[in-house]
């Protein structure tokens, strides 16, 4: 049986005639009635009454179309499963609550010259539990221990947030500083920072000019003295200039500590990247 011939079917039970479903299907009337000749024979039944100018559905053409149904949507389940298990075979899906741990990720990869890729998304801890449980995600990064009985959690790193302004900034002498001091500050700001975004949204009294682009970002950082966040984590990996500081943000919440997370199954992966 051709599954193209039974799509049709179910396009006909849809559109009522072969006129208007041949029109739809971008085919010619007798090469669709062609098809459904075949598909009768191919099944062995009658799924059709024919009478002048009018065809119609029998009962055992109305159960071809719903069972059809069902068979399409199994085999589409069944292709996704497929291309699901071989590109998981070929490339591991990291779920991060941060893009930290993307650097540090990266670093790994690139100094233990690992030969399976790996692609990123940032996502909430929830998703992130949920897509570990049900293996979209081989491995999560949360700032939480997850406290499963069939995951494994391990520390991975502490990242904490600087403040980073120009050498002739008035605040350039300081050692460390607080979050309350940033109060009343313009500050540029990079977009979908993951667990950093509560932060954010807590300083109420900052004004964030938002960049959703990196490069742009970037660029706007080069090009201006309004202070901006960077990390321990992104002054070791990124492109910072180099006529600003980085001082230390000594708030409790200014610093987190990182988990990598992986079921039981995975625990190679954990020895793979921490050993």
């Amino acid at each position: 049986m051709d599954l193209e011939h039974l799509r049709q079917l179910i396009a006909f039970a849809e559109y009522g005639t072969l006129s208007r479903t041949a029109e739809k299907l971008l085919l010619s009337q007798p090469a669709l009635t062609r098809n459904m000749q075949r598909l009768e024979a191919d099944l062995g039944v009658t799924l059709f009454h024919r009478k002048k100018n009018k065809l119609s559905l029998t009962e055992t053409g109305q159960l071809a179309v719903k069972q059809g149904q069902m068979l399409l949507e199994h085999i589409q389940a069944y292709q996704a499963q497929l291309q699901n298990f071989e590109n998981h075979r070929t490339k591991l899906y990291i779920g991060v609550c941060a893009p930290g741990p993307i650097y540090e990720l990266r670093d790994i990869w690139e100094q233990k010259k690992l030969p399976q890729e790996f692609e990123t998304e940032i996502r909430e801890q929830d998703s992130l539990v949920k897509g570990l449980l049900d293996k979209t995600y081989q491995i999560i990064v949360t700032d939480q221990v997850i406290e499963k009985s069939d995951v494994i959690s391990q520390i991975f790193f502490k990242e904490q947030l600087h403040l980073s302004i120009p050498t002739n900034h008035p605040l350039a002498d300081r050692k460390s500083i607080a979050l309350r001091e940033l109060n009343h500050l313009t500050m540029l700001l990079r977009a979908d920072l993951g667990i950093w975004d509560r932060l954010v949204d807590s300083l109420r009294q900052t004004t964030f000019i938002r960049q959703s682009d990196s490069e742009t970002f970037d660029s706007l950082v080069q090009a201006s003295n309004l202070p901006h966040f960077t990390t321990n984590i992104t002054q070791l990996y990124g492109k910072l200039p180099e006529n600003r500081i980085h001082i230390p943000i000594t708030d409790s919440q200014a610093t987190v500590t990182f988990y990598l997370n992986v079921l039981k199954e995975n625990q190679r992966l954990l020895e793979l990247i921490l050993e």
